[in-house]
């Protein structure tokens, strides 16, 4: 399914203790991802921020529409994609306990996954 091969080229770059969630939209789908900080004694579980990442609906059908070798290369230029965005990802914020943390928006459209 095009869904698990574009989401695990995602999970490739992410950190190890990542959770990912897959949320559905009309054509498109967005991975929302954060992990724990473990840099507040005082909150042990508090999260980082979460990382909202949309992959288009047409970079879906395109995917579709690729031969095998092509959807291999769009999954490694996927991978490399989140991979520079996290580098230069600060995942720490001063949210209170009882907000949710803020949210970063990342697309992937078809110039990302076919280059």
């Amino acid at each position: 399914m095009t869904e698990d091969h574009i989401v695990s080229a995602i999970r490739r770059a992410l950190p190890a203790n990542a959770e990912i969630q897959i949320n559905p939209g009309p054509g498109s789908f967005t991975v929302a991802v954060a992990w724990k900080l473990n840099n507040d004694a005082e909150r042990p579980n508090k999260m980082s921020k979460t990382i909202a990442i949309r992959v288009s609906h047409e970079a879906v059908e395109d995917f579709k529409a690729a031969s095998a070798a092509k959807q291999t290369e769009a999954c490694e230029r996927v991978s490399a994609f989140i991979a520079g965005k996290i580098s230069g990802f600060d995942p720490s914020h001063n949210t209170p306990r009882f907000e949710p943390p803020p949210v970063a928006h990342w697309l992937i459209t078809s110039s990302v996954l076919l280059g």
